[in-house]
């Protein structure tokens, strides 16, 4: 299998505070990678480097073989990047439909403008990207609430609404955060699921922050530890589980 995202050597400071140290990871196509770590542990600003939101002060990320760091966000994002968030960031008013579709559009240049304007072929992409929101809906089994306002929804289906709006754009790549905070067990059964068949049968490759340590184990091909910045451990799960140096940056040096 070989490596679709190469994180080599990434070095993150905000003034004095070095949020990361160095970690070096790959993910592969069709490979689910759980990035895991205490609070502050700097998992999200390695998100926010690979998605172009942070620049870091060294190292190199490598997409599909390109280097994508100082790319501008949509560039990454048309190169095939997708990302879901901790906070949701859906339209309350809006329908689940169009929030869905604004995926689409800010994983391109023109974006919102270029359906403004009536550019050339517009009016087709359009009309081709709600069939396949429509279809995104359908398989993520929100097809009878796709007219409904999000604001209406409970949160567990915001979750995966928030996902369809990460997949509308077809990313190679997933960077998925936190997607079990505030989910029931039913409902983080069902997203563990739904990761591995987006991985099976679209070949996403998916990187996974997440502090829920049963959806983790249960669905990462391999794991990734960070503490302070720095990569600790990786492999398999349930060896990087027992690994002494994960347990004290879990429970504290003492333990």
């Amino acid at each position: 299998m070989g490596a679709l995202l190469e994180v080599h050597d990434v070095e993150l400071s905000f003034g004095g505070l070095r949020a990361l140290d160095g970690p070096s990871l790959t993910v592969g196509e069709g490979e689910v990678v759980g990035l895991i770590g205490p609070n502050g542990a700097g998992k999200t600003s390695l998100f926010n480097c690979i998605g172009g939101l942070y620049r870091p002060q060294h190292g190199s990320i490598r997409f599909a073989g390109r280097e994508i760091v100082g790319l501008p966000r949509h560039r990454i994002a048309a190169l095939g990047i997708g990302r879901t968030f901790q906070n949701l960031g859906l339209l309350a008013s809006r329908t689940v439909l169009d929030n869905v579709l604004a995926g689409a559009y800010h994983a391109t240049r023109g974006g919102w403008w270029a359906t403004a304007l009536a550019l050339p072929n517009v009016a087709r992409t359009e009309r081709a990207t709600r069939e396949r929101a429509l279809d995104l809906l359908a398989e993520l089994s929100l097809g009878d609430v796709a007219g409904v306002p999000v604001g209406t929804l409970p949160f567990g289906t915001l979750k995966r609404i928030e996902l369809a709006r990460a997949l509308i754009a077809n990313p190679r790549l997933l960077l998925v955060d936190e997607p079990a905070n505030g989910l029931v067990h039913g409902e983080v059964m069902e997203l563990g699921a739904t990761l591995r068949r987006l991985a099976a049968e679209r070949g996403a490759a998916i990187l996974l922050v997440e502090h829920h340590m049963g959806l983790v184990m249960s669905v990462s091909d391999r794991v990734a530890v960070l503490d302070f910045g720095r990569l600790i451990a990786e492999g398999d799960p349930r060896i990087v589980a027992r690994d002494p140096q994960v347990v004290a940056a879990y429970l504290g040096r003492a333990a």
